[in-house]
């Protein structure tokens, strides 16, 4: 049964790095992002589980490094053949992580401005949790960067 489910993921993951359906996952992606963070807002999904957060920040981090490998390979502005695997792989992850770290100041300045009298924040809950944050937005950059340059060493072979 795990085979079977390994191979049928596997089968997913080629197909989806085709430009079409691609494009579609970023975009899908992006949209489930959105809606998930929304209703975890109003149904405070965030403070009654404690993963809840982390597995947004690991969609966040997917997100961004397909975007960073649209631009890299689909957009047409690059010939994106001639870059070497390490490179594309140390791209993504780091715009991945960018990302990460412009969304912990987005939330840091959120409390800053807004939260009450120095009290504990509302987004910003402490350096544990911005470095949990970081580490799960890089390991979904690094995520969908390996699985994309795996699929391309296959084609090349």
């Amino acid at each position: 049964m795990s085979r079977l489910f390994i191979w049928e993921f596997y089968v997913r993951i080629r197909v989806m790095f085709v430009k079409k359906n691609f494009a579609w996952f970023v975009a899908g992606l992006i949209f489930f992002i959105f809606i998930a963070h929304s209703f975890a807002l109003y149904f405070s999904l965030y403070w009654r589980y404690w993963w809840f957060d982390n597995v947004l920040h690991f969609l966040g981090g997917l997100w961004l490094a397909s975007v960073a490998i649209w631009f890299i390979y689909f957009a047409g502005k690059i010939k994106a053949e001639f870059i070497p695997a390490l490179f594309i792989l140390i791209a993504v992850v780091s715009f991945a992580v960018f990302g990460g770290v412009l969304w912990e100041f987005y939330e840091f300045s959120f409390d800053f401005f807004f939260a009450k009298n120095g009290q504990m924040g509302f987004a910003q809950l402490g350096l544990a949790d911005t470095m949990s944050d970081l580490f799960f937005d890089m390991l979904g950059g690094l995520t969908i960067a390996l699985a994309f340059l795996r699929k391309k060493k296959a084609d090349i072979a």
